[in-house]
């Protein structure tokens, strides 16, 4: 019997998903741990291994939505035969008859793809539609994404290019000098009006197409994870009764407490940023502030017990929140070390499910950028998000005599369904009484 490949599921929550990409080619080879197809989920992405050797059959075709535990192709051993139609996928404990399902569609094997060993080349769902509609072969397209994957913009340009190509080619009347600059300001020269003596291309008519190239508004296709944001956010702010403080805090001493403890775990390899310093002090003031550390269910207010702290953490093509469990009973060290490889495997794209969901309260940092201060949007149904804004040089009054210290501001958002301004700004002048006395972290 073929080993049937399921939709993997991620996460308690997930309730759907899809096949982005088949890695292996219908009809082709694989072997036990090689790269199988890439899931693609709400909130994350991620490689799914092959389970063992043998030949690949597709039973759903890429950008498929499916359930988790969905059979969605099948690899038959070597010294099995293939069968002209697939078998039914064998239903799940408890899972209703398969003929009661309304079963996946088989998919037509497609040519055998140009690149080496078979290999469809990894490219999104959208590329792939894109390129199928302009009828781009991407095994001839470079892909630019990560790992060398085929965005929809590649697919255009390979489009572009073919076509220029095959229009004849006619030489352009135009000076050395605009020759020159037609090729620094990435200007087809060919294209370009001349407006010089018997239509000579100058060097302002190329500064001209430059500007106008510039000037042409580009549009781009809200898809997967930009989607999912923009639907959310929108959600959040309609769904939510949200308002902001912004609080100023002397960093002076939590300042001089990091720089102190990266030096003494610099041979540990852990490096406290000062989101670090913040994400444990929040968690600290959510013990003592349980009204914070809420969510609004239905007509009921559920208070949380263990902080598990979002942290937000932006990438190329949007933000993504995983989680730190049980922020509050852990040191310092752990979270720098945790917040760390979490950012890391969000950038690598590696993070699971769980390391996204779960989250009662979330830090979220533009200090990075220059901000002084922002209005974060909540990350439901979390009652509250913390904003961080940079750090700046500033002074405090001793009396009559000024003396120069460091400062930053924090900006809270909260749901005011679930609580009140007066105790959200008691947890704000908590966390702040924790990052100007920081040695409380410690202890």
């Amino acid at each position: 019997m073929p080993v049937e490949v399921r939709l993997l599921k991620v996460g308690m929550t997930m309730t759907e998903g899809s096949v982005e990409e088949w890695f292996i080619a219908d009809g082709d080879q694989v072997e036990k741990g090689e790269m199988l197809y890439r899931l693609e989920t709400e909130k994350v992405n991620m490689d799914v291994d092959a389970e063992a050797d043998g030949t690949v059959k597709h039973l759903v075709s890429a950008g498929t939505e499916l359930g988790p535990g969905d059979v969605i192709g099948f690899i038959f051993a070597p010294d099995e035969t293939i069968p002209d139609v697939l078998p039914t996928p064998t239903p799940l404990p408890g899972e209703e008859p398969a003929e009661e399902k309304k079963a996946p569609q088989p998919v037509v094997a497609a040519p055998a793809p140009k690149r080496a060993a078979g290999r469809r080349p990894a490219a999104s769902p959208a590329a792939r539609r894109l390129a199928a509609e302009l009828g781009v072969d991407l095994a001839d397209v470079e892909g630019t994404g990560p790992r060398g994957r085929i965005t929809e913009g590649d697919v255009t340009t390979h489009a572009d290019r073919a076509k220029a190509e095959a229009q004849p080619k006619r030489r352009q009347p135009s000076s050395p000098a605009a020759r020159r600059l037609a090729g620094e300001l990435g200007v087809d020269i060919e294209s370009v009006e001349g407006t010089g003596p018997g239509g000579r291309v100058t060097r302002d008519d190329v500064e001209r197409a430059a500007e106008a190239a510039e000037s042409q508004p580009v549009t781009t296709p809200m898809r997967g994870m930009r989607r999912t944001i923009a639907e959310r956010m929108y959600a959040s702010l309609q769904n939510s009764a949200q308002l902001t403080m912004e609080m100023e805090v002397d960093m002076e001493d939590a300042v001089k407490l990091r720089t102190q403890l990266i030096a003494e775990w610099e041979s540990e390899g852990v490096r406290p940023s000062y989101t670090d310093i913040i994400i444990i002090a929040a968690a600290k003031a959510l013990t003592e502030h349980p009204r914070m550390h809420a969510t609004l269910a239905d007509d009921a207010v559920l208070h949380h017990g263990a902080v598990h702290m979002g942290m937000a953490v932006a990438l190329e093509e949007g933000l993504v929140v995983p989680v730190i469990r049980d922020a509050d009973s852990k040191d310092l060290k752990t979270i720098a070390g945790e917040s760390r490889e979490l950012a890391e495997r969000a950038r690598n794209g590696t993070l699971g499910l769980d390391d996204m969901t779960g989250g009662t309260f979330t830090v979220t940092s533009l200090g990075m950028y220059g901000v002084d201060t922002f209005t974060p949007i909540l990350n439901t149904p979390e009652a509250g998000i913390l904003g961080v804004g940079r750090i700046y040089d500033g002074v405090a009054w001793h009396g009559d005599t000024p003396a120069p210290r460091k400062f930053l501001r924090l900006s809270l958002t909260w749901d005011h369904r679930v609580l009140d301004g007066a105790p959200a700004a008691e947890f704000l002048a908590e966390v702040r009484g924790y990052l100007e006395a920081p040695f409380r972290l410690l202890v």
